[in-house]
């Protein structure tokens, strides 16, 4: 029986975005090879405590705002471009009361297994190695090294790809989102494909069967604005894609959905263009929209919002890059346009074949429960830690 410790910086409840999707993914999956503890570390106090322990879970929260002295981290903050990790990206999340309280859980838990949410945690390896000789598991949702151009000075992008690096030579396994991520991986660090150990990104296929109540005409987007990818591709929807297809069709609407809504979003006055924030449940929008459209050109890993569109049989239009490690191919599982215009062609495409439409969503769900439900990631899932084992 493996005795899983999870150490995350996302609330992994309620699973609320890419991020903590994923790590919802990985808890319950760990959950069904034996006891599973979460150390948790956020600003923030841990609110959702009682339904994780409901479900089975141990945890344990800190407070990282607790300690935090601004005039402090602005001097770390500038002192950290001599440094080759960067304190911002290696020790933000760092405390030695924290390192303290994961200790304890470690000797009281008695974990086999350790697996950290991103390279943002690296600062808790050491603490973890001087306390257990547990497998160490990265399970790196986006290769962070890989996003120069879009949010990384090239400085910043040296340190990030310093830190990277070295978290994944010291994990016993590295699990990225697809194929790709791994060659990324492979190309950029110099590792060999051994550690690396491919665990798509997926949902609970129980969790979006739902009755449809399709509405006509109604663009949907869902994501985290505050990641920076997702603001702009809000920004495209709103300025290029939205007015073109309202000029075909007048009665559109455009359903914004997720936290941390930029200004430029919360500014608009077109009162078809509906900017929701955080909502207790993504599903009544996936189940009424009539297109989920995802205008990305950057970031990395897989993109949990077309899981979620494909397991709610709602028809994806999205870029290369939007669709970028999944398995669907276009005009059979989702339509992909890589220009605005393109993307307003598939749509009315789509509006204009309702049946083909249908057909499509159809066979992406087929894709979604073959590929990419739980019941379909728990197979590479168990083969990885079967491999640890044997280590």
């Amino acid at each position: 029986m493996t005795r899983s410790l999870v150490i995350v910086q996302v609330p992994p409840y309620p699973p609320m975005g890419g991020v903590a999707l994923r790590n919802w993914q990985t808890l319950n999956l760990l959950k069904r090879l034996g006891e599973v503890a979460i150390f948790s570390i956020y600003h923030g106090p841990d609110q959702s405590a009682e339904e994780l322990k409901q479900q089975g879970f141990t945890t344990v929260h800190y407070d990282i705002a607790k300690l935090r002295r601004p005039w402090i981290e602005k001097v770390k903050n500038r002192l950290s471009y001599f440094r080759p990790d960067g304190y911002r990206y290696s020790d933000w999340l760092y405390t030695a009361e924290a390192a303290r309280k994961l200790t304890q859980l470690i000797k009281t838990f008695q974990p086999t297994l350790v697996v950290f949410e991103e390279l943002w945690l690296y600062s808790y390896v050491k603490t973890v190695k001087r306390a257990t000789n547990a497998s160490i598991v990265l399970d790196n949702h986006n290769i962070e090294g890989d996003k120069e151009g879009y949010r990384f000075s090239s400085r910043k992008l040296e340190q990030i790809r310093y830190i990277e690096k070295r978290f994944v030579q010291q994990a016993t396994q590295t699990w990225v989102c697809s194929v790709s991520d791994s060659q990324m991986v492979q190309q950029l660090y110099g590792v060999d494909g051994y550690s690396l150990k491919v665990i798509p990104n997926g949902v609970d296929a129980s969790f979006y069967q739902q009755p449809m109540t399709r509405e006509r005409h109604q663009l949907l987007f869902l994501g985290k604005f505050s990641y920076q990818p997702n603001a702009d591709a809000a920004i495209i929807l709103i300025n290029e894609i939205y007015p073109q297809i309202k000029q075909r069709y007048p009665d559109t609407h455009l359903w914004l959905v997720g936290c941390d809504p930029t200004p430029e979003m919360e500014a608009v006055t077109d009162e078809n263009i509906h900017v929701t924030g955080m909502v207790p449940d993504v599903r009544p929008y996936l189940n009424k929209a009539s297109t989920m459209v995802v205008p990305l050109y950057k970031g990395g890993g897989t993109r949990l919002k077309i899981l979620e569109a494909f397991a709610s049989r709602c028809p994806v239009v999205s870029t290369d890059k939007g669709a970028e490690g999944l398995m669907g191919e276009d005009d059979v599982h989702l339509c992909i346009g890589n220009t605005s215009e393109e993307m307003v062609e598939k749509v009315i495409y789509l509006w204009e074949n309702e049946a083909m439409a249908q057909d499509m969503a159809k066979k992406a769900h087929e894709l979604f429960v073959e590929t990419y439900s739980w019941q379909a990631v728990e197979q590479p899932v168990r083969a990885a830690i079967a491999e640890l084992r044997t280590c």
